[in-house]
């Protein structure tokens, strides 16, 4: 292969090289022109690029911001979830403790009650365990009846006495399974009542603990109904960016627009520095880095003329010699046929 093709080859390269150079300093004088004072700026063309630019910029950072919001609010709604969750299990776990101490409590200002001077006031907050209590009562003195009767009865007597204690026995362990229920329904009323005044020590403090708990579970239901506030108007927030489906789905689709919307700046900055260089508007935008910016791509476009100029005088040497060779060999094709019709 000749070396001057390979020669042109090597030219050409260069001058594409050299021509994306030129394009990537007309996009950054076209960023630079955006960014400088344009009162001095009287050409129209140029003004209009920039004015396209502002607009292109403007859009490119709402969309942005878009991401931005629409990344925070899918963040906070995760968050809030998960709070409101653990909240959750907090008030069951604070709710689940102070049920387990009503009991206790009913069962211990019902020793108060009975003491009391005067407890009817009192008395609707027991009327459960009073009714249980008042037939475990009965109970116990037919039980203690037939105890005595047990101890002088005959052989027959003693068979249908001890049947009866059995059932009496089986009733007073159902009451007393109801009565620790009442307690506890007796302890729900309480815990809500004025009946701890009249207690002291132990039960006193017991009062004051179920009180704290039930301020701690409603406080904690208060929060979580600020937090499904917060969620519904970050829902709503997501619905007016169109996110509410799938947030990350819409936000690789505003980064494809703002993807396309960069290219576009950069053709417009592109242009926007062609003009500048093509109609040398340096006094118009005075700015240093310009100036330089101009110079740099005069030069370029003085090499690409340059190796041009060289791709341009290998490719005619090059036909010269073609036509040359062809000349030559149409005449040795010419003199052939001649001496053939000699010959003939």
């Amino acid at each position: 292969m000749d070396p001057r093709k390979k020669e042109i080859d090597h030219l050409e390269g260069e001058v594409r090289r050299l021509e994306a150079q030129i394009t990537a300093e007309c996009v950054d004088i076209g960023r630079r022109l955006a960014a400088v004072d344009r009162a001095p700026i009287r050409h129209e063309e140029l003004r209009k690029y920039l004015a396209s630019i502002d607009t292109l910029r403007r859009s490119v950072e709402a969309f942005r911001a878009d991401i931005d919001r629409i990344r925070q609010l899918s963040r906070s709604i995760e968050t809030l979830a998960r709070e409101l969750e653990e909240n959750g299990r907090r008030r069951d776990q604070i709710l689940r403790e102070r049920q387990s101490r009503l009991t206790e409590l009913g069962a211990g200002s019902f020793e108060v009650y009975r003491a009391l001077t005067d407890p009817d006031p009192w008395r609707s907050l027991f009327e459960d365990v009073l009714k249980i209590d008042d037939e475990s009562v009965r109970r116990q003195e037919e039980l203690q009846t037939l105890e005595s009767q047990d101890r002088e009865a005959g052989f027959f007597d003693k068979i249908r006495i001890k049947t009866r204690k059995v059932l009496l026995r089986g009733d007073l362990t159902r009451l007393d399974r109801e009565k620790a229920v009442a307690f506890g329904r007796a302890g729900a009323r309480l815990a809500d009542s004025d009946f701890g005044a009249l207690t002291q020590g132990p039960l006193r403090q017991l009062y004051d603990s179920l009180l704290e708990r039930r301020a701690a579970a409603e406080a904690l239901s208060l929060e979580n109904d600020r937090k499904v506030e917060e969620i519904e108007a970050a829902r709503a927030e997501l619905k007016r960016l169109e996110a509410d489906g799938d947030p990350e789905t819409r936000v690789r689709e505003v980064q494809r627009r703002v993807e396309g919307l960069l290219k576009e700046l950069d053709v417009m900055h592109c242009w926007a520095g062609q003009i500048y260089i093509e109609r040398d508007l340096r006094e118009e935008a005075a700015d240093a880095a310009l100036a330089a910016k101009f110079e740099i791509v005069a030069g370029l476009r003085e090499s690409i003329g340059r190796k041009r100029q060289q791709v341009d005088r290998l490719r005619a040497e090059l036909e010269c010699e073609e036509i040359q060779r062809a000349e030559r060999d149409r005449r040795a094709r010419r003199k052939l046929l001649d001496e053939e019709l000699k010959k003939k």
